[in-house]
Formats: C-alpha cells, structure tokens, sequence
C-alpha cells in the first residue's frame, strides 16, 4: 500500500509545471505592451516641447513695417489765337479788309492757333462758325464764306499767306470746301487738327468771305458780325 501511495505522489508530482518555465510568450506581450505606453508617453512629452519652443519662438519675432508716399499733379492745357502772328490771347479780332463790300467781292483773314508754353499735352482743335441769327435782309443774309488750314511752327508763320491762292490747288479745308457756307448758318467742321504741348506747333487758318453778285440792294449799307469758335480738347500722351 505504502509503494502505490508513493507511487501516485510521484506522477502527480511530476505534471506540475514550474512558473518560471510558463511559455515565454506572455511574458514577452507584457514587456512590449509596458515598453509601448512608454514610447508613447516619451512621444508626447517631446511633442509637448516642440509646441512650447515653436510658441515662444512667435513671441520673440521681430517685425517691421515701411511706408511708400505717391505725389500727384494735374496737367495744364490751353489753346491761344493769333490773327497777326505777334500778339497771342484767347479772343482776338480777325482783320477783315471788309469796310467796303460790294457784290462779287471778296476779303480774306487769317488766324493762328497754338497751345500755351506752359501747356503739358498735346491735343485736337476744331472750328466752327456761330451763324447769324436774324439777318434779315442786310448783307449778313448774303455773305458766305470757306476756311482751309496748314500746320506750321511759330518759326514759319511769317511765310504763311492768305489770299485768293489759298484756295487754289488742293488745300486742306476745314469748313466749306468748292462751295461756300451762307455765314448766316451755324456749322461745325467734320475734322480736327493736331496741336502739340508747349507751343510747338500751330496750326494756320485762311478764311474767305464773299458777297455774291446776286446781293439784292436792300443789303447797301448793311453790316453784319460774325464769330469762329476753336474748340481744343487735350490728348493722353503728352
């Protein structure tokens, strides 16, 4: 009896397993999981710093700020008018030798046109007749007239000429052409002329009036004015 006890004590002795020789395996997942939560502590305490330097970083930048002025000046542009290429203003007389008018006759006059020397820009003018609003029947109901044109300097206004020959040829007209215009109609012309800044050009004017042949007598004694209008308007460019 004694050896079958000591024998069952021996094999159940022998299937007990010791802890240290357990499978390494779980031993093994609890050292990786512990070594895990440390990384992962250690990762968010250096990100932590990160952020922290970054912020102070932004803190202590240096900045700067300039400045930038822009100054602005309005251009000038005017226009003046010359009948005898000395004397220049805004609103001169043209010089008609019109005192004594008869039927068949004619009378020419010229007028010059420049921009001022302080003018910054360049620009186009044109002409047009004002018209005569109640003639009547004195001469101002028969007169009629034409205008032609020619750009020059103010160096070569003594060489130009206004007479009958101005109107010969191919001349630019500016206001009538072949035909006169009754200077009793108001009319404006279809083209204009270049002007350039600061008086370096001008532009030159001839103007004919005639009284017909058919000038009834009631017309004798009879005056009758007139005006031309230059109209410049300023060019972009200068």
């Amino acid at each position: 009896m004694r050896n079958l006890l000591a024998s069952l004590r021996d094999i159940l002795s022998s299937r007990r397993v010791d802890r240290s020789a357990r499978p390494a395996s779980r031993r093994r997942i609890r050292e990786n999981r512990k070594r895990l939560r440390n990384r992962r502590i250690k990762a968010i305490l250096a990100g932590g710093l990160v952020f922290g330097v970054g912020a102070t970083a932004t803190v202590a930048a240096w900045t700067d700020t300039e400045t930038a002025n822009g100054s602005f000046a309005a251009g000038r542009f005017n226009i003046e008018l010359s009948v005898d290429g000395t004397a220049w203003t805004s609103n001169p007389s043209m010089v008609f030798n019109a005192g004594n008018m008869y039927p068949g006759s004619k009378v020419y006059a010229k007028v010059f046109v420049k921009t001022t020397s302080n003018t910054t820009m360049k620009g186009d003018v044109k002409v047009s007749g004002g018209g005569i609003g109640s003639p009547g029947t004195g001469i101002g109901n028969s007169l009629a007239y034409r205008a032609v044109t020619q750009a020059t300097t103010v160096g070569g206004m003594n060489g130009f000429t206004c007479g009958e020959a101005s109107f010969t040829g191919s001349p630019q007209y500016v206001l009538g052409g072949a035909s006169r215009i009754p200077l009793k109609t108001g009319v404006e012309s279809g083209s204009t002329q270049s002007l350039s800044s600061a008086a370096a050009s001008v532009q030159a004017y001839c103007f004919e009036v005639a009284l017909p042949d058919t000038t009834p007598n009631d017309a004798q004694g009879s005056t009758a004015d007139h005006t031309w209008t230059w109209k410049a308007t300023s060019v972009q460019g200068g």
